[in-house]
């Protein structure tokens, strides 16, 4: 069974151009079971999405492409380096939106980014998939077996 774990709808401006339920619709035609939706520093299209996969009986995997601040400060969101996050459960979708709301708010409007401190901090319940950015030792100590390598 193959499933798409980074997957990026239009509320990823630039990044993604389907609309959510057109990705879940899309992956119920393409006989696909699961479909992750890896918006960039948020979940904007979860319950859209969410909606559409119920009606189609997708299982559908929430999680957030997050900016990880790299400089000295992590008040800007401009710069930096990028994780995958999956919520394996409730409680792991409560430690990714705690997240993407810590980053949001030291952020100006659009932006956010958090620090790798903030990442191992709220690991709990959450998949990662390592772009090959941050540091691999401290990330497979806070995730453990959920750790796993992004190949795109």
């Amino acid at each position: 069974m193959y499933t798409p774990l980074f997957c990026k709808s239009n509320f990823s401006f630039l990044e993604g151009a389907s609309h959510p339920a057109e990705l879940v619709e899309r992956a119920h035609h393409l006989g696909l079971e699961s479909l992750a939706l890896t918006d960039r520093d948020g979940v904007y299209g979860v319950v859209r999405a969410h909606v559409r996969a119920r009606e189609l009986g997708v299982h559908l995997i929430l999680g957030s492409h997050i900016t990880v601040a790299t400089g000295a400060t992590s008040k800007t969101g401009d710069a930096g380096e990028r994780i995958v996050l999956l919520a394996q459960d409730r409680g792991g979708y409560a430690n990714l939106t705690r997240l993407i709301t810590k980053g949001r708010r030291r952020c100006k409007k659009g932006e956010s980014s958090v620090s790798w401190k903030e990442v191992y901090e709220h690991a709990e319940g959450l998949t990662a998939l390592w772009t090959g950015e941050g540091p691999l030792p401290e990330l497979r100590e806070a995730f453990g077996d959920r750790l796993s390598a992004l190949l795109a």
